[in-house]
């Protein structure tokens, strides 16, 4: 039987490229079964298949708590992986996917170059409060498999508003620097772009 994630996998896959264009890193998903369900980058040629090192992972599903690992391949729970000590990954952060109080999967945010990962440590508590929205939004999608699994009449929607989703990314950057001096430009920054980008940006989706 397909897991929940499975499910929807279409929204899962649309929700992962929507975070890599907003955030410009990429995104992975496994479920609980560790099957990737989704991915950006290196990360699109394997979805579907069986994870050989979800070490991270396992710990995430397992507790049900967020981890960010600065140095892949060096920490502890990486020790079993055959990658440790050569780990092509730079950073992680994984938040679990929790749905009516289980853990289903896992979503993962990964940096593997320098500037990625530069980007990635200046900003990562406004990294860590965004990947918990997106668990949360792909969380949310699961009710429309609880409601077709019981009622067997609804239709799976499958579409993701990308615009939304960039919407209250630049909306949450610049409610994180409301009160600084020069909060434009660093909301920039937070979010990788460019200031010109974030004007054009915040004049259109009024803001």
């Amino acid at each position: 039987m397909k897991s929940l994630l499975q499910q929807i996998q279409p929204i899962v896959q649309n929700t992962a490229n929507a975070i890599s264009k907003v955030i410009q890193m990429e995104v992975e998903v496994a479920d609980n079964n560790f099957i990737r369900i989704a991915g950006t980058g290196k990360y699109a040629e394997n979805i579907g298949e069986l994870m050989n090192a979800g070490f991270v992972y396992h710990h995430v599903l397992q507790t049900g708590n967020i981890i960010m690992i600065e140095h892949p391949g060096f920490h502890i729970l990486c020790k079993p992986c055959p990658y440790y000590e050569k780990c092509p990954e730079d950073t992680e952060l994984a938040a679990p996917i929790i749905f009516h109080g289980e853990s289903v999967g896992v979503i993962g945010l990964v940096s593997f170059n320098k500037q990625q990962t530069e980007h990635f440590i200046a900003h990562k508590e406004w990294m860590i409060q965004f990947i918990q929205k997106m668990a949360e939004l792909i969380a949310n999608n699961l009710e429309n498999i609880a409601i077709k699994n019981s009622s067997k009449t609804s239709n799976l929607d499958t579409s993701l508003n990308l615009a939304k989703l960039e919407r209250n990314a630049i909306k949450k950057a610049l409610d994180l620097v409301d009160n600084e001096i020069s909060k434009t430009d660093k909301a920039a920054k937070i979010l990788g772009i460019s200031r010109a980008t974030l004007y054009r940006k915040i004049k259109e989706y009024n803001l």
